[in-house]
């Protein structure tokens, strides 16, 4: 058993559980009351939605699913887009009552088919506003017509989420085994919000850029800030074009290590965010203080989808605090435990929500990470580590440098079996362009690793339909090919 000692909580000292409502209100319904006219969305075709028409928009089409025979406490797959149409379509199944699961429109149709039949989902949304199709899925139901729809009354959708109860799903690879759907509660997407709104206070005259697929939970980790907050949500832009960043007042903005690089490269004046939330692995110092010199105020995150985003951001002064509504726990072996109101309901399997944490109600992340002083250093992961010529291999630390390189957008390191070493490093790779040539990846790499480290092969990263690259089946690929 772990000593708990340095069990790290939200500076106000809120944790998990003690006295948390049994319902939370719809975020939507209330800010439509509380903002009715205020900005709710704002797309790059400069259509505009209001709280109230938003929230107006959400229950027509509520209705509409209703009608079509969308039943309270249904799972249903949703092919969405990052619009104002993938927004009401989300925020609608749960109005109705159903449960979504959000996917990306380049998940293959066989993967899709097999959550279908795997979990009992009871259908599909094929895209946004499109008619839902049942559990015979390659039947689509016919046209509703008004006047059904009318048949459904308003007051049978749902305006109250209870906190034990699913709203959605979001579907999370890790990177070594099969897809799998991690299940929230409304409560954990509100209380995840309101954490955050401790470092990024938004305002009802705030505009956050929906730069995140709505797949993911970083986007949906977004929309309920705005929601919660009555801000305004932009659609349709990209986080690293400054020129649309400032010509739309964007205030607030999440990215990863390669946008800020490419956003910091833009030849025209930066915009002046309030916020610039970072993610998704480290960033190089040398980045953060670029960016610091052309006026960039840069927030670090560690998160996960198990915790519904955000656990732990550092300011731009490298402190750290773990948020509200979450604790964090770094085990004798260093990995990260994580729990409290932010923390998932379990994995879908076979259409049952199963728990994932331990009688303590700690989910083990798998991550391996340290506390330096008030920074969280985040390591790898656990299952990623391997040994080569005695020497222990951690890929995430040979990926960072890679995506480092001006060219590369995404790095896997993954071993391939070795007679001599026991294993040696191969990396994957996806570009910017042109492929760099494997002697100036290696003369790039040599300044900053130990020789050990070196891959021994590069290779082109496949595609994995917006999921992330399976390690396993790289492995795979890897072994079966030769040096080059």
């Amino acid at each position: 058993m772990s000593d708990m000692s340095d069990v790290r909580v939200a500076r106000d000292g809120e944790a998990a559980g003690g006295g948390a409502p049994a319902e939370f209100p719809c975020l939507l319904a209330r800010a439509a009351h509380r903002f009715p006219n205020a900005l709710a969305l704002l797309t790059a075709e400069g259509s505009t939605w209001s709280f109230h028409q938003l929230d107006a928009a959400v229950s027509e089409r509520a209705l509409a699913l209703r009608a079509q025979g969308l039943r309270e406490g249904a799972w249903v797959a949703l092919r969405i887009r990052t619009t104002a149409a993938g927004v009401i379509d989300w925020l609608a199944l749960l109005r109705a009552g159903a449960y979504a699961l959000p996917l990306s429109e380049r998940l293959p149709d066989r993967a899709l088919r097999e959550l279908l039949d795997e979990h009992g989902l009871e259908g599909q949304i094929p895209q946004p506003g499109a008619a839902l199709q049942r559990s015979d899925w390659e039947q689509a139901a016919p046209p509703v017509s008004r006047k059904r729809r009318s048949g459904v009354d308003e007051s049978a959708l749902c305006w109250h989420f209870r906190a034990d109860r699913p709203c959605a799903g979001v579907l999370t690879s890790g990177s070594t085994g099969r897809p799998r759907i991690a299940v929230h509660s409304y409560a954990n997407h509100v209380r995840s919000a309101e954490g955050a709104a401790q470092q990024m206070p938004l305002q009802p005259e705030s505009r956050y850029l929906l730069s995140l697929p709505l797949n993911h939970v970083g986007g949906l980790a977004i929309l309920f800030r705005t929601l919660a907050a009555g801000a305004t949500m932009v659609l349709g832009g990209r986080a690293e074009d400054a020129d649309f960043l400032r010509r739309y007042a964007i205030h607030y903005v999440s990215l990863v290590e390669t946008q800020l690089r490419r956003l910091l490269a833009a030849a025209e004046p930066l915009p002046q965010l309030q916020r610039v939330l970072l993610g998704g692995g480290p960033v190089a110092e040398s980045l953060l203080a670029a960016a610091a010199e052309r006026g960039l105020a840069c927030w670090l995150s560690y998160g996960l989808t198990e915790m519904a985003s955000q656990v732990v951001t550092h300011d731009p002064a490298g402190r750290g605090a773990v948020l509200p509504y979450r604790e964090l726990h770094i085990a004798d072996d260093g990995e990260i435990w994580v729990r409290g109101e932010t923390l998932f309901l379990g994995y879908l399997e076979a259409g049952r929500v199963q728990a994932a944490t331990d009688a303590a109600g700690w989910f083990q992340t798998r991550d391996l990470g340290r506390w330096q002083g008030q920074r969280l250093e985040i390591i790898g992961r656990k299952d990623n580590q391997f040994i080569s010529g005695g020497e222990n291999i951690q890929p995430e630390q040979i990926e960072s440098e890679l995506t480092r390189h001006p060219q590369i957008d995404a790095a896997v390191i993954v071993p391939r079996p070795d007679p001599e070493f026991g294993f040696r490093p191969v990396a994957f790779l996806a570009a910017a362009g042109a492929m760099p040539a494997a002697e100036e990846l290696q003369a790039w790499l040599r300044e900053r690793l130990a020789s050990y480290q070196l891959p021994v092969a590069y290779r082109p990263l496949p595609e994995y339909g917006g999921l992330k690259p399976q390690r396993r089946d790289l492995e795979r690929i890897a072994a079966a090919e030769d040096d080059d």
